[in-house]
């Protein structure tokens, strides 16, 4: 029963426990910390280590106890971060057996009982070490009773007694703790240090592995050193101590990296039968979709931090080309794979069949691929409307265009700006281009060329900035419209008035129909709201304002009075003249004679005729006469 008790396998995680602080990885903060505070007399009473799972929280507890109570291969060592590992108190730690070090689990030592126990017995002093020390792991399990318990001991432990508290929670840890300890906070080891700590055990163990294959396992780790250790015990059983990139992936259930890197080419370039072709062979071989896309995503956030200029030289050998080619798509393509790619992943778990969750994923990514990116639409803008008839800035010719041109030109103006019939198709506005030797681009012999265009191509403007027949004073138009200062906004009407030059007419109408103001200033838009706009309303006005004003601007709600909404402004003026209206002689006597009239509307004398189906003239003083 010894003997096969002494031959019994000791899994590698804990037979390669680090027994000095040198060998305690990804570390060097703590240990730099820890070693100033030996060598300076200042060591705290009580710390609190924190951080994820198998970063060596535990392992730095029973390192700190050994160095505190080492006593040297001689018998005369002093504490240090260096223990010797052979003397009495440090074997006995290392055994677990030490009398003076009590490691505590408090997943089953919660309640206020135990934490009495502690308190009694810190009063002895150490039996054979030089500190009592006491271990708590997990220490956020504890009961609140069992915490309270221990402030007054903890806040002033006698002078041999040191706490150490190890939790992978500290935010449940009462801040009345915290504040009584030296916190550490332990980081997740690196993916490359990690694969070199793993080189070195393989090397120790003889198993013979690739380069790949250990970055598969750190990265599966994520930086924690007891879950890769469990992977490459797990792995070298596999595969009998022969470790290749290929059955590593098989046993973690993801794809390699060679095959990620391959999928995510093929889909960038919107090969999607190929890429659909090697995820259906990765799917068949037991890789998981979550992991896949996990693992494109972290492709592209390395080919991301490459092309913003960021070193490669934390890549594997293997990944580092492939990684900088997919670099040179630029952020903007990058980007974007990024957040189709998170927004798929998210959508897996809810998906009834992952897999094919995961094809349309693929499929959406290649097709959003081969869009362009907003940089790639401005540069093209220019190429695309160069010689466009509909290219012009004004209602005119061009300022430059010679005297010649100006009969043709004032002749077709001159033509537009009569009125014309309204009708129930979208108005139309005529823009005409002129070459600046006073020919019209794309116009054959010099005639002059115009294209209509509706609303939902151009922004046309109030009618009272209609240019009439050209002459000095129009042509100069355009130029006194630059030099205009930032617009005037006194009232809520002028805001609205502002919205509709600027082709803003679900914004202009939200404003009139569902804004009451309270106080406006420059930059500040004070409101308070009638009905249910949009969420995004305040947002959206404001953003508007300061695009259009060059300002900043605050719009806010208040809960002072309001006035009337520029709806409810209009409809009462509106109901008060039908009312004046209805109270003159003439028509009072109209509607006695005819029970049951109503006024439904009123025009004004000189208004034009609006529709063309009624059969009226335009109101006439000599026949009335």
């Amino acid at each position: 029963m010894n003997e096969t008790a002494t031959t019994a396998y000791r899994v590698l995680a804990r037979k390669y426990r680090p027994e000095t602080f040198s060998a305690l990885i990804g570390q060097d903060a703590l240990v730099r910390t820890l070693g100033n505070a030996l060598s300076l007399g200042r060591l705290a009473h009580a710390f609190v280590l924190t951080g994820v799972r198998g970063v060596g929280k535990t392992s730095t507890a029973r390192l700190l106890a050994k160095g505190l109570n080492c006593i040297g291969s001689d018998g005369k060592g002093d504490a240090t971060l260096e223990p010797c590992g052979i003397c009495e108190p440090c074997t006995a730690i290392a055994a677990g057996r030490h009398v003076d070090v009590l490691e505590i689990d408090a997943a089953s030592h919660t309640g206020v009982d135990d934490a009495r126990d502690i308190i009694e017995a810190v009063n002895y002093r150490p039996v054979s070490a030089r500190f009592k020390i006491y271990i708590i792991d997990e220490v956020h399990m504890m009961s609140k009773s069992a915490f309270n318990a221990l402030l007054k001991t903890l806040e002033e432990p006698p002078d041999a007694v040191k706490f150490i508290f190890a939790t992978t929670e500290i935010r449940k840890v009462p801040v009345t703790i915290l504040s009584r300890c030296q916190r550490y906070d332990l980081r997740r080891v690196p993916a490359t240090l990690l694969a070199s700590h793993l080189e070195m055990i393989c090397g120790k163990e003889d198993i013979k592995v690739e380069a790949g294959a250990l970055a598969a396992i750190a990265s599966a780790a994520e930086g924690s050193v007891r879950d890769a250790l469990s992977l490459l015990d797990q792995a070298a059983a596999m595969t009998a101590d022969t470790l290749s990139a290929e059955t590593v992936s098989d046993m973690l259930g993801r794809p390699g990296r060679a095959e990620a890197l391959a999928l995510l080419k093929s889909v960038l370039a919107n090969d999607v039968a190929s890429a659909l072709a090697s995820f259906n062979d990765i799917y068949q071989r037991g890789a998981e979709p979550e992991m896949l896309i996990a693992d494109l995503l972290d492709i592209v956030h390395s080919a991301s931090l490459c092309a913003t200029g960021g070193s490669s030289a934390t890549l594997i050998e293997g990944e580092r080309e492939p990684i900088e080619d997919l670099a040179t798509l630029g952020i903007a393509k990058l980007g974007r794979a990024w957040q189709i790619l998170l927004k798929g992943h998210g959508e897996l778990n809810a998906a009834p069949n992952p897999a094919t969750a995961c094809e349309m994923l693929l499929i959406r990514l290649a097709h959003a691929a081969q869009m362009p990116s907003p940089d790639e639409i401005l540069r093209a803008l220019p190429e695309a409307t160069a010689g466009s008839p509909a290219t012009i800035t004004a209602a005119s010719s061009s300022p430059s265009a010679s005297p010649s041109a100006s009969p043709s030109a004032s002749a077709s103006s001159t033509s537009t700006d009569m009125p014309a019939p309204a009708s129930t198709a979208a108005p139309t506005t005529t823009i005409m281009s002129a070459s600046p030797s006073g020919t019209p681009s794309g116009s054959p012999s010099g005639s002059m060329s115009a294209t209509p265009l509706t609303n939902a191509a151009i922004q046309q403007q109030p009618d009272h900035q209609t240019a009439p027949a050209p002459n000095s004073d129009t042509e100069a138009a355009p130029d006194r419209l630059a030099a205009d200062d930032t617009p005037q906004l006194n009232t809520l009407a002028d805001i609205a008035a502002l919205a509709e030059d600027k082709g803003e007419m679900l914004l202009a109408a939200l404003i009139r129909n569902h804004v009451r103001l309270v106080a406006l200033q420059p930059g500040l838009l004070e409101i308070a709201l009638s009905g249910k706009p949009p969420e995004k309303f305040l947002g959206d006005l404001a953003q508007h304002l300061r695009h259009w004003t060059g300002a900043r601007w605050l719009v806010s709600l208040s809960d002072e009075p309001a006035g009337k909404t520029l709806a409810e402004t209009k409809a009462d003026a509106a109901a008060e003249r039908l009312d004046t209206i209805a109270k003159t002689p003439l028509v009072a006597k109209i509607i006695s004679v005819f029970p049951g009239a109503t006024i439904e509307d009123i025009s004004a004398i000189d208004a034009p005729v609006t529709d063309p189906d009624k059969d009226t003239d335009a109101y006439d003083e000599e026949d009335a006469d």
